[in-house]
């Protein structure tokens, strides 16, 4: 995704850019919470 937003300029689907940042990072979010919380743990 970063190779496309910095190198695709014109070629951007902000359609997918936003069905990512609304649906994959608060998954992502959540799984490096979990991971941090598991590792402090140790």
């Amino acid at each position: 995704m970063r190779n496309v937003l910095a190198h695709e300029y014109f070629g951007i689907d902000l359609d997918e850019v936003w069905q990512t940042v609304t649906a994959d990072l608060p998954v992502l979010r959540a799984n490096v919470a979990r991971l941090l919380s598991e590792e402090s743990s140790d």
